[in-house]
């Protein structure tokens, strides 16, 4: 409780301070992962003031009933957010400006024309960053080959909060048909299609491909749920969401075996086998986690063969198919009978009541124990996952991203009500910022809303009611010793000894 005053206390100082100053100057610009990017958005709206979008791009959305008056905070200001990708989101920071592809279906404004914000290309600079991947080695190696160490300082990489992936579908099978759903609902959830471990790894991995699997039945007391093609809706672009999937479909899908097919009863393995899609995988990308993969229709539209030019061994049957951003992933999803795909928790019922339901899961501890039980994605689920994972730094490792990235993912949660696909949206950021004479700092503003997101309950419960949850305590600890270091931590290149010499990110 003590760490969430010094917050609240520091944002509001900031806030006054900021209230104060030109218009003009109350803007900071972040670009990145979709997962996160609407409960960011209604965090800054309710904030700050609401953006407008602009003619042609998406407008504004409802202020979150979670909020409890519009610009509560009684300052103005304004912080733009675009829904790139995870990817995009890291080489936006390394660039230093917002690139990438915004999905046709995302409903999320990042775009302003009071200001003169029409699109990407009208963003000046970054601020901040945001993913669901975590920082890899070829990350911090290209940030230096970038030169960015004598230009704006250490790297930053910070967890912003925690959040479960669904697994949303369709709602009827691949002939058009209800699904034939007979188990209860469970709390906190918005269906009761139940998957096993098995069952979940079986879809992925291509072997189970029907409604009418014998799996899916037993799990639907023994009624089949229908018929059809089960139809997989992956990410198309670099996505972190993809990462905290595919870094949890590997680790728990390893020793999970079943038949080949509906029609072949050799037992296989379920074990994940779509490779890494990363250039920096090369010459022998290998199935891990990874924010794009090598999946069938991505090979089949490469000639059979992987980014490093090898031609590869498709296994098992299912059904494939890309689309960009967490948007179009729940909108494949919504308008493709039979299908099932991945996203958070704000993308699917029970968040937003007219999209897709999502399916229940087993954890680990399920499992082992063999409770019977299934949990939705819930936050609550998401946080005990997470909880498994308390950081230890100490003065030099808390500088290092790769020290966070190492201890920020669980991809096997073991603790009784973990829901088992779940992790960290990161924050990451420049260590050394310009400082502007008699204008409000893109930094304090970003700060300023850094304040609000970690320490006030009014965010707390606009995360909640998007499905996210705040951090565990030892990780927001953590959080704050870093962001209060003035020497190491994000800093002004006039305040920071660490960032002397240094021209600064604006």
């Amino acid at each position: 409780m003590r760490l969430k005053g010094y917050f609240l206390a520091a944002g509001a100082l900031v806030g006054a301070a900021a209230a104060s100053q030109p218009a003009h100057a109350q803007f900071a610009y972040g670009a990145g992962a979709t997962f996160p990017a609407v409960v960011y958005r209604s965090m800054m709206d309710c904030l700050y003031n609401q953006v407008q979008g602009s003619a042609g791009l998406p407008g504004p959305q409802a202020i979150s009933s979670a909020c409890p008056g519009v610009n509560g905070s009684g300052f103005g200001g304004l912080i733009l957010y675009a829904p790139v990708g995870s990817g995009s989101g890291k080489t936006s920071l390394r660039n230093n400006a917002a690139s990438g592809t915004v999905s046709g279906s995302n409903t999320v404004p990042y775009t302003d024309a009071s200001i003169g914000v029409t699109g990407l290309g009208s963003y000046d600079g970054l601020q901040f960053a945001g993913s669901d991947d975590i920082i890899t080695p070829a990350d911090v190696a290209a940030w230096n080959t970038a030169g960015n160490p004598a230009k704006y300082g250490n790297l930053i990489q910070i967890p912003a909060l925690v959040g479960p992936v669904g697994i949303g579908f369709n709602g009827k099978d691949g002939t058009g048909a209800t699904l034939n759903i007979v188990n209860s609902i469970p709390t906190g959830g918005s269906s009761g299609l139940n998957l096993s471990r098995t069952a979940l790894c079986g879809i992925f991995s291509g072997h189970i491909t029907k409604w009418s699997n014998s799996v899916l039945t037993a799990l639907n007391g023994g009624t089949s749920l229908g018929n059809g093609t089960i139809t997989v809706v992956h990410r198309g672009d670099g996505s972190g969401t993809t990462f905290l999937t595919s870094n949890a479909l590997a680790a728990q899908c390893q020793f999970e075996f079943g038949a080949n097919s509906e029609t072949d009863a050799t037992i296989v393995s379920y074990a994940f086998p779509w490779t890494d899609n990363s250039a920096a995988a090369c010459p022998f990308p290998v199935a891990h986690g990874a924010n794009a993969l090598n999946w069938p229709d991505t090979i089949a539209a490469n000639s059979g063969k992987d980014q490093c030019g090898t031609t590869v061994t498709v296994t098992g049957s299912g059904t494939y198919v890309s689309a960009t951003g967490s948007a179009g992933v729940a909108t494949a999803v919504k308008t493709t009978n039979g299908a099932i795909g991945y996203a958070s928790p704000d993308y699917w019922a029970p968040v937003i009541a007219a999209n897709p339901k999502t399916a229940n899961l087993q954890g680990q501890w399920d499992l082992t124990a063999s409770t019977g039980q299934f949990h939705p994605p819930t936050f609550q689920g998401a946080q005990t996952a997470m909880a498994s994972s308390n950081p230890v730094f100490d003065s030099t490792t808390i500088l290092n991203p790769l020290a966070w990235s190492v201890q920020g993912v669980v991809p096997n949660p073991t603790l009784p009500g973990s829901y088992p696909i779940a992790g960290f949206t990161w924050l990451e950021m420049y260590q050394c910022y310009k400082q502007h004479p008699n204008s409000v700092n893109s930094l304090t503003w970003f700060r300023t809303f850094m304040n609000y997101m970690y320490g006030s309950p009014d965010a707390h419960n606009i995360m909640n009611a998007n499905g996210f949850g705040e951090l565990p305590y030892p990780w927001l600890n953590q959080v704050s010793a870093l962001l209060t270091d003035t020497v190491h931590g994000p800093n002004f290149v006039a305040d920071s000894t660490g960032c002397t010499g240094k021209v600064g990110a604006l």
